[in-house]
């Protein structure tokens, strides 16, 4: 299945250089053989999603962000602020509202957005390598264009805690599968926060896509493909597997789905190479 993929120079903008903000460049030019996924350019959709960051932040943060001052704020996230980390987080974000439109407004059912550092980002500060929350960017632009119930599917091995935090679980459901405890949430209505181990891994993923299935009809789904589960000993077969479980799942409901790259880390054996082959995994398994 042929399907675009959204990413443009500003999502590596930052002087600061760090995984999150130097791998999608990385996955980008390894894309640019041809191919099935068609790398896009999402800077049409920059002032949208500018307007919907500022909805769902804070102001006096995404100043902080925009201008450096104040420090503890601009730089809650864990980067050393430089004037480019705004059209860095910002890009991210913008990724997710070109995907979302992509497979909201054509015949489109899958679109990725080559994003990352997004679901630890508080309304008020950023945390955990997340400056601003692009899945609740996503999630506001899709209910926007009038989608009734969208479905958060984090599998990155840290939970959600910050998505959670910013959007109405009668609108927004969301199922985590997490293999570290950080930024843990409490689960409510039809959410779901699993706790998996290496061994289990591949049995919590279907627990959560079976969950999924009984949650009931989404307009959109936004899966956060976080591939650092490989950096708590979750082999690469097993993840492969989980990309190929998501795609299948989505294609059987005939699922708008739009995904993330979310986490995933050099360092432990990984290098970057490794690294951009694990995120072609997700890419590849929507191709298949």
């Amino acid at each position: 299945m042929k399907y675009n993929i959204f990413y443009n120079a500003d999502f590596i903008a930052s002087d600061y250089a760090f995984d999150t903000t130097r791998k999608s460049g990385e996955l980008a030019a390894s894309l640019r053989d041809g191919g099935e996924a068609k790398v896009v350019d999402p800077g049409l959709f920059t002032e949208r999603a500018k307007a919907i960051i500022d909805r769902v932040h804070d102001p006096e943060y995404v100043k902080a962000v925009i201008t450096g001052t104040p420090s503890h704020l601009a730089e809650s996230q864990g980067f050393a602020w430089d004037p480019k980390v705004p059209t860095m987080a910002i890009a991210h974000s913008t990724g997710l509202v070109a995907a979302v439109t992509d497979v909201l407004t054509s015949s489109n059912r899958v679109a990725g957005s080559l994003s990352s550092g997004l679901h630890h980002a508080r309304a008020g500060r950023g945390s955990g390598f997340c400056t601003f929350n692009g899945l609740v960017v996503a999630a506001t632009d899709a209910l926007d264009r009038g989608a009734e119930r969208v479905l958060v599917l984090d599998f990155d091995a840290h939970c959600g805690g910050g998505t959670r935090s910013m959007t109405a679980p009668d609108k927004v459901v969301q199922i985590d599968v997490a293999t570290n405890a950080f930024d843990s949430w409490t689960p409510a209505s039809a959410d779901a926060l699993f706790m998996a181990g290496v061994d289990n891994y591949i049995d919590t993923i279907i627990e959560a896509l079976e969950l999924a299935d009984g949650a009931g009809n989404f307009d959109l789904v936004l899966y956060n493909a976080g591939m650092d589960p490989a950096n708590s000993g979750v082999s690469n077969a097993d993840l492969e597997l989980r990309e190929h479980m998501v795609a299948e799942w989505a294609a059987k409901r005939d699922q708008r789905l739009v995904y993330a790259l979310a986490g995933g880390y050099t360092g432990g054996g990984i290098e970057m190479d490794d690294l951009v082959a694990l995120h072609r995994l997700t890419v590849d398994a929507f191709c298949d």
